[in-house]
């Protein structure tokens, strides 16, 4: 997969092409889906698109890419942060480390967010009530509602996506039992009680991201959700 080429050093344009990836495979679900924009099933995946474009369109403004001219190198990225650098004592390798953190650990809380709100408007649509907080009850009564071809790999998925978010709440250390290891695109995910994970870099959020599109996919054309002409989002009143 082509993820594998993020777990240690990798250029912009790889990071690029990954992102590209994941946002072509959420078109995929959404073009199979063929419902109104309005949907909240549309929404939902379109809000986890924009999320991913966004970082994309940042990534290929930092670089340059695209540009009729020419892509900056490496050595020229460095030099625009250390140019305009706020924080002291940084290096400019330091910085687009800075960078890139903030990019991985946002990626996986607001594609989380646009997850759980799905949820919960699916789970209305359904006549159950959902919870407002606690994404884990939320999506185990979904599982339980719907027939999905492998569940127990679904909420692996979930499960695996939660537990990377949750780790931002707790300064990067996991608080819940331990949990994996359990391979996703061939990349290992495992999390230890109060330790710091190994398995957040860009690589293991992509991948993640996009076994999570699998898992959409599989929810979404379920006989109990593919039978309901109409989800409304309970969240918004914009349609993209």
């Amino acid at each position: 997969m082509i993820y594998g080429t993020l777990v240690q050093q990798y250029t912009l344009n790889q990071l690029l092409d990954a992102f590209k990836v994941v946002v072509d495979k959420m078109q995929a679900v959404r073009d199979k889906l063929g419902l109104p924009i309005g949907d909240a099933r549309q929404v939902a995946l379109y809000g986890m698109q924009e999320v991913v474009i966004g970082f994309g369109l940042t990534a290929h403004s930092i670089s340059g890419n695209g540009l009729r001219s020419r892509s900056r190198n490496e050595a020229e990225v460095l030099e625009s942060f250390s140019n305009y650098v706020v924080i002291q004592g940084k290096t400019p390798d330091q910085l687009l480390t800075l960078v890139e953190t903030i990019w991985r650990l946002s990626l996986l809380t607001i594609s989380h967010f646009k997850l759980d709100a799905l949820f919960q408007n699916i789970l209305t649509a359904l006549g159950r009530t959902p919870g407002k907080t606690g994404f884990g009850r939320n999506m185990n009564d979904l599982l339980s509602a719907v027939s999905l071809k492998n569940a127990a790999f679904a909420k692996n998925v979930l499960v695996t996506l939660t537990h990377s978010r949750n780790t931002l709440h707790n300064n990067g250390i996991h608080r819940n039992s331990d949990c994996g290891p359990l391979a996703i695109h061939d990349l290992m995910f495992e999390f230890k009680r109060d330790q710091a994970p190994q398995c957040v870099s860009f690589a293991h959020v992509l991948a993640a991201l996009d076994a999570t599109v699998d898992v959409l996919d599989d929810i979404l054309f379920a006989h109990e959700v593919q039978v309901l002409a109409s989800i409304d989002d309970l969240y918004t009143t914009l349609s993209p």
